[in-house]
């Protein structure tokens, strides 16, 4: 199933506890005006518009790029598809992607610790 669309999230898991592991204090708590537009193309595109904070990643799959952190730094990593879902890297956690009928859901995960997890809800065209 393709990515390319936009969601609005229904529901989340641990964010606050999530951004304090990984020492983020400037981040809104994302709530149900949280917008995620994925793009899905020769390159993929994940943007998020949450309070008044923009976060946009674009990459190519397999192959090594810059994206930018919760934190604003940047970061090199390489993006790669397992199965269905979208694996990214960061420098404190992993970021999972996948797509269930009409649901986006998220997972960030710190080794050994938190897992904050988003569900969001693709919109009609």
């Amino acid at each position: 199933m393709s990515f390319t669309g936009k969601y609005v999230l229904a529901s989340q898991e641990n964010y606050k506890e999530f951004l304090q592991a990984i020492g983020v204090t400037q981040m809104e708590i994302p709530n149900e005006d949280m917008v995620t537009d994925l793009y899905e193309g020769a390159y993929y595109r994940i943007t998020k518009y949450f309070g008044s904070q923009t976060l946009s990643n674009t990459f190519l799959l397999g192959r090594e790029g810059e994206l930018e952190d919760l934190d604003g730094t940047t970061f090199m990593t390489t993006v790669n598809k397992e199965g269905n879902k979208i694996k990214i890297q960061f420098p404190k956690y992993v970021y999972t992607a996948e797509i269930s009928g009409d649901q986006l859901i998220e997972v960030n995960s710190i080794s050994g610790g938190i897992t904050n997890k988003m569900v969001s809800k693709r919109q009609p065209e």
